[in-house]
C-alpha cells in the first residue's frame, strides 16, 4: 500500500470545489482508505480564484499552468475539474507523464477528442475514472443490483429527464458552457450525458437514436450561443429495450429535476434526485410503488460514513456521494489495485461521447443513427 497520494487538481470552479472536498472527506471515512491524503497543488488560470480555493479547502500549493502539475514527480493523482475544452491534452500529458487520471464529464467536446483520451490513457498504464458520480449514489448502485438479481425481470423501457433553469433568462451571461467549440454539445452533453451513462450501467449500450434540439435563447450578452439549450431523444438499447432521455437548461422553474425510471417485466424502479436517500420500488403482485430508504446496513455504502445499526444510518447528501466517486480511485491507488468494475472509466467517458455525437447527429439530420462505437485500438479520426 501506499503512504501517501499526493494529488493535483486542474480547476478551482464549482466543481473544482466539489472535488476539492471530497477528497477531504474521503480521507476521513470509517472506509479504510489504506493511505494518507495531500492536497498538493491545485491549478486555475484564475489566480485570485485558485488562491481563495486553495485557502479555503487545504491545498498547499497553487499554480496558474496546468503543466506544472503533470511536471511534478511527487504527484501521484491528476484531478481535471476544468472545463470540458481542456480536458484531453491535460489528461494525456499527466498520464503520459505516469500519474492516474480522474476526469470530470464529458470526456471531451467530441466522440473523436474523448477517444483519444481513452486510447493514451489506457496506453500509459495508469489508473482512470471518468467522473459519472451518478454511479456513487447508494440508490442508484442498490438499483443495479436489484437489476442485475433479476428483481425486475426482462428490462424494457429506461426513461430519464434532467431539467434545470439556470439558462432561462436570457440576461444569463455568456460563458463557455454555451460554446460549442469549448463544451461540445450544450444540454446534450452537459446533463444528457449523466442519464446516458446510467442507462448504459442499468441495462444496456445505446445501439440507436432519433433526437430533436433546440437553441431557444440564440444570442446572450457576451456572445452567441453555439450549442443546445434543450433536447429530446428516444433510443433501442443494446438488449433491445427502449430509452428516452430529457435534457434542459432553460426548463421553467426547475432548480435540479433528474429522475430516472426502469421497468421490467416483473416491476419498476423509479429515482428522484431530489429525494437522494430513496428508491421507488413496484413489484408485480405486491401493489404499486413503495419507497426504500437506501440507508440499511445491507445497503451500498452504509459503512462509510458512520457506524450502522439496526436501524441503519444518517442520509447522506450530495456532496457526500462524491467523496465515495474519490475513494473509489484514491483506495484503488493506495492499495495498487484496479477499479472496481463497477467505476466508470475513460472507457465509459468515450462510449457515452458517442452516444451524445449521434443523438446530435440525428437532431441536426432528423433521422435515426446508429451509433459506432471504435475499439481500443482504432486509428485516430477512424
Amino acid at each position: 500500500m501506499s503512504d501517501g497520494i499526493r494529488i493535483g487538481q486542474l480547476g478551482a470552479g464549482f466543481i473544482g470545489k466539489v472535488h476539492s472536498l471530497a477528497y477531504r472527506n474521503a480521507a476521513r471515512a470509517q472506509r479504510p482508505l489504506g493511505a494518507t491524503v495531500e492536497l498538493r497543488t491545485l491549478a486555475d488560470h484564475n489566480a485570485q480564484r485558485v488562491a481563495e480555493v486553495a485557502d479555503r479547502y487545504g491545498w498547499a500549493q497553487t499554480s496558474t499552468d496546468w503543466r506544472e502539475i503533470v511536471a511534478d514527480p511527487d504527484i501521484d493523482l491528476f484531478d481535471n475539474s476544468a472545463p470540458n475544452d481542456l480536458h484531453v491534452e491535460p489528461c494525456i500529458a499527466a498520464a503520459r507523464a505516469g500519474k492516474h487520471v480522474l476526469c470530470e464529464k464529458p470526456l471531451a467536446p467530441s466522440a473523436q477528442e474523448a477517444h483519444r483520451v481513452w486510447r493514451e490513457v489506457a496506453a500509459a498504464g495508469v489508473l482512470h475514472q471518468c467522473a459519472f458520480m451518478y454511479r456513487f449514489i447508494p440508490a442508484i448502485a442498490y438499483a443495479r443490483q436489484l437489476i442485475e438479481a433479476g428483481e425486475l425481470g426482462e428490462i424494457l423501457h429506461f426513461r430519464a429527464r434532467f431539467l434545470l433553469s439556470f439558462a432561462v433568462d436570457p440576461e444569463v451571461p455568456f460563458s463557455w458552457r454555451f460554446d460549442r467549440q469549448a463544451a461540445g454539445p450544450g444540454a446534450l452533453g452537459d446533463l444528457g450525458s449523466h442519464h446516458i451513462d446510467l442507462a448504459r450501467f442499468l441495462v444496456a449500450e445505446v445501439a440507436s437514436v432519433a433526437a430533436a434540439s433546440t437553441i431557444e435563447v440564440p444570442q446572450r450578452p457576451g456572445g452567441a450561443v453555439t450549442n443546445d439549450d434543450a433536447f429530446v431523444a428516444i433510443a433501442r438499447l443494446g438488449n433491445g429495450a427502449s430509452a428516452s432521455f430529457e435534457g434542459s437548461r432553460i426548463a421553467g422553474n426547475h432548480g435540479l429535476t433528474s429522475r430516472i425510471e426502469v421497468d421490467g417485466t416483473r416491476g419498476s424502479l423509479a429515482f428522484d434526485f431530489e429525494r437522494l436517500n430513496e428508491l421507488a420500488l413496484s413489484e408485480r403482485g405486491k401493489g404499486g410503488f413503495r419507497s426504500i430508504l437506501v440507508t440499511q446496513s445491507a445497503h451500498p455504502f452504509s459503512d462509510f460514513w458512520f457506524p450502522v445499526g439496526i436501524q441503519g444510518q444518517h442520509p447522506i447528501s450530495w456532496a457526500d456521494c462524491f467523496a465515495h466517486q474519490a475513494h473509489c480511485m484514491l483506495s484503488a491507488i493506495a492499495a495498487g489495485r484496479a477499479l472496481p468494475s463497477e467505476a466508470p472509466t475513460m472507457f465509459d467517458g468515450y462510449r457515452v461521447a458517442e452516444a451524445v455525437d449521434a443523438m446530435a447527429r440525428a437532431a441536426a439530420e432528423r433521422e435515426w443513427v446508429e451509433v459506432s462505437y471504435r475499439d481500443l485500438d482504432s486509428p485516430e479520426g477512424a
